[in-house]
């Protein structure tokens, strides 16, 4: 497999210290040898494939130290090996020890976990998407480069701007917590998307299923993303000081063009400090799209600008770093962007004309997203101080403007004339890790403190109502998007403790206190005493205890289990949401309690060698989850729930308790010539009562994503470096939604199910004209299937057939 890269991954433990280990490799080739004493000694290797070609060892057991089990194993093969970080080992052929600069081809940089390979400590509700897996994406957002992980979805449609992340069937935007860099990403705007985040920026992706981690809290019931933008390091090849990287991709089912590339450079110019930085520029540009069967969307084009810089310095165990990320997206479409056709009715262009008639259904929507952020880390020679430090400013905002067409008075509830909303995130950490020995025992104890300020600034001009004193003259935030502030402070820790060599525990605990404070509303119709408006501040706050085990039964099998009692804050529409005295739930939500979420998660991981033919691996992880929600804050709508009521009551309230509860797996098979890869999610729900009427019978969750199941086949090409394959999702009927018990005003519609085929092939060569670049194709849904999944609502079909290539190369 010439020119191949492999990483086999255990975190969790150093490697260069004088720790004995059990270890037992049986004989056989060397790449299966390697991936079992990773798992052993908690070690990342990093080798070209050409170094283990045709290599084998005699294998060995006993206890030993790391450096004597590698002394060991490669004693007489040729093969020789360097740490080149704590836990990470680069395998050399004998004559590349002394070289300084690689000529095979082998990647150093960036030394990734395989979303394949096994994870050690890290449980099997994680799933981590690294460069190479991006690359070969080529997703054009956030939502697209995720939908294909177990038990995460897609919602919103084709549309850029309009779409949106659920994990294992919480789909609200508190549900799923985005964080770039450390830093919180927050939007949710009536009918819009929620993260506006370039694909081209990253270099990792680590999803976290559930919240059961003490480390972020607040919200995230579905689950935590966390991205890593590209770095200097993740772009130099070995003995480069600087490079630069460029990128052209086409997409053929919108037209869309991609054009990016990055100048990067790392030197310690002759002194103490080593200096790195990046700059990078995306520009995406798409006609509009086409769905399976061949319908075109109607203004579903976009138009993108993206920026990166990230910059850091390291001194002796020091390191601060910085990074800048901005995106910029202007372009017209449908009032909702979460919208599949936009077309006016036959009535309308009869009066109008077309042209004029379809103009009456758009805005033009500017879309800005910055992120900055400022880190400071410190690994000194003491076990006990492990010190970071981070700071951050985040903003997302857009600005929608109507046409200006004489007679055209759109009303408030769909945004007005103009309207605009600013959402700001300021966040400041500070955290320390200590390993130490007590009574025996082996800790790492990670704790910190954690300060959050969210802030809305929200404005619309209601043009319908320009003349009216009640509704300030047009100028006010909509009722159901209310300005506020939330500060959070939060104090967390976690020990990771060894009870044995292959039991651990991981108790923690986190304390939270927010506190909410609306803005009163301009318009005198929705702040008014009497309808029970007050936008006054309120506290909240609660403690949550969580607990991790993991044990490895064998060498090649981890269990797993997590549970925590988890806690969200109504959100700031939540709290202070109104509707006017006219109406029975007139009032904001300030007694609203905490949702709580007594969640778990266990699951297994497996890895074996040698399964179907000897060099071949196996690895399989599989997890049950159960979430049972208690206090979740609904509107409070329909007959039922308003039977009785005298006088005003708040617009939100808490309601009966509801469960989530699924099983996901995902397992991956490789040889040397060829490759495996099966996702399967399923996911039910049950609510106590109905959302519209919490005294009547039971009823599924509205946001259950249905059985689905991702399959990829691959054969490789190692002479040419080379790979191929097929790629299908298989997605089931959903009839599991409140839509057929009662709840067709609120409700998802019910989906039928549909299989999409795909085709990909990568070339990745080592050597020749094209050495340092990258050439993807792939043609996606090849039978142009229309289909609408279920979290698109049944307004949205997905793209058809689309031919996808991308080209890139580093210099």
């Amino acid at each position: 497999m010439a020119g191949t890269v492999f990483a086999f991954a255990v975190t969790g433990a150093l490697a260069q210290d004088a720790l004995v280990h059990h270890v037992d490799v049986p004989a056989g080739k060397l790449t299966a040898a390697v991936n079992r004493l990773a798992t052993q000694l908690k070690l990342q290797f990093v080798f070209d494939s050409s170094v283990a070609s045709g290599v084998s060892t005699a294998g060995l057991a006993g206890e030993m130290t790391a450096d004597e089990a590698l002394s060991r194993l490669l004693s007489g093969t040729g093969v020789r090996y360097r740490f080149v970080g704590g836990s990470t080992v680069k395998l050399m052929g004998a004559t590349e020890v002394s070289t300084p600069v690689d000529t095979d081809g082998t990647k150093l940089a960036p030394i990734v976990v395989r979303g394949d390979a096994k994870r050690g400590d890290r449980a099997p509700n994680v799933a981590v998407l690294d460069a190479e897996d991006i690359e070969k994406a080529q997703a054009s957002s956030l939502p697209e480069l995720l939908q294909k992980t177990p038990g995460v979805s897609m919602g919103g449609g084709v549309r850029l701007e309009g779409q949106t992340l659920a994990i294992r069937g919480f789909a609200r935007q508190s549900d799923v917590r985005i964080i770039l860099d450390g830093a919180p990403k927050n939007f949710e705007k009536y009918d819009q998307g929620t993260v506006f985040i370039e694909p081209e920026l990253l270099k990792r992706v680590e999803i976290e299923k559930g919240a059961t981690s003490v480390r972020y809290g607040n919200g995230g019931f579905g689950g935590t993303v966390l991205m890593e933008t590209k770095d200097a390091t993740d772009m130099l090849r070995p003995g480069e000081e600087w490079g630069v990287w460029a990128k052209s991709g086409f997409q053929s089912a919108n037209k869309q063009f991609l054009e990016t590339g990055a100048l990067y450079g790392k030197s310690d110019f002759g002194g103490p400090v080593t200096y790195d930085g990046l700059l990078a520029a995306t520009w995406r540009k798409s006609d509009d799209m086409r769905v399976g069967g061949g319908e075109i969307y109607n203004y579903s084009n976009s138009k993108l600008t993206t920026l990166l810089a990230n910059v850091g310095a390291e001194y002796d165990g020091h390191e601060i770093r910085g990074t800048v990320a901005y995106g910029q997206n202007d372009n017209w479409g449908p009032v909702a962007a979460i919208r599949g056709q936009s077309a006016p009715s036959e009535f309308n262009i009869a009066r109008y004309g077309y042209k004029e008639a379809m103009r009456r259904l758009l805005t033009w929507r500017e879309i800005e997203d910055f992120t900055s952020t400022l880190n400071y880390s410190y690994t000194g020679d003491s076990d006990l101080v492990n010190y970071r430090m981070m700071a951050s400013f985040s903003s997302t905002s857009q600005h929608a403007t109507r046409p200006d067409i004489p007679g055209l008075n759109p009303s408030a509830s769909t945004g007005g004339f103009e309207n605009d909303a600013t959402y700001t995130d300021i966040k400041f950490e500070a955290e320390n890790t200590s390993n130490f020995t007590l009574a025996g025992l082996s800790h790492s104890l990670n704790y910190g403190v954690q300060y959050f300020d969210h802030d809305r600034d929200i404005w619309m001009y209601d043009v319908a109502n320009r003349t009216q004193a009640q509704y300030n003259y047009g100028y006010y935030a909509p009722w159901f998007m209310p300005e506020g502030t939330q500060k959070t402070f939060a104090a967390f820790v976690r020990d990771r403790i060894e009870l044995t060599d292959t039991l651990t525990v991981t108790p923690g605990l986190r304390f939270d206190h927010v506190r909410s404070k609306g803005v009163p509303n301009e318009a005198p119709r929705f702040n008014n005493p009497l309808a029970g408006h007050d936008y006054s501040a309120v506290s909240h706050q609660g403690v949550t205890p969580a607990i991790s085990l993991s044990w490895e039964a064998t060498p090649t099998v981890r269990f797993f289990a997590d549970w925590a009692y988890a806690m969200r804050v109504p959100n700031i529409d939540e709290i202070y949401s109104a509707q006017s005295v006219l109406t029975k739930a007139s009032g904001t939500s300030r007694d609203l309690d905490v949702e709580r979420n007594s969640t778990f998660n266990i699951g297994v991981d497996m890895s074996f060698n040698d399964v179907l033919t000897t060099g071949d691996m196996l690895s399989t992880r599989i997890s049950f989850y159960n979430n049972h929600v208690s206090n979740p804050v609904t509107r409070r709508f329909g007959s039922a729930n308003l039977a009785g009521v005298s006088g005003n009551v708040p617009f939100y309230w808490n309601t009966p308790s509801y469960d989530i509860r699924g099983i996901e797996l995902q397992s991956h098979y490789e040889t040397e010539r060829m490759f495996a890869d099966l996702g399967v999610s399923w996911m039910t729900g049950e609510r106590t009562g109905a959302v519209n009427n919490i005294w009547g019978p039971d009823t599924y969750i509205n946001d259950l994503a249905p059985l689905t199941v991702i399959a990829t086949a691959g054969i490789k090409v190692p002479d040419q470096d080379l790979a191929f394959g097929w790629t299908g999702t298989f997605v089931d009927d959903q009839n599991r939604t409140p839509y057929n018990q009662g709840g067709q005003t609120y409700a998802r519609p019910p989906s039928v199910g549909y299989a999409v085929h795909g085709l990909f092939l990568d070339w990745t060569p080592t050597s020749g004209l094209m050495q340092g670049g990258e050439v993807h194709l792939a043609v996606d849904n090849i039978f142009d299937k229309y289909y609408e999944p279920y979290l698109s609502d049944g307004i949205s079909a997905m793209p058809g057939r689309n031919f996808k290539i991308a080209i890139s190369r580093k210099f």
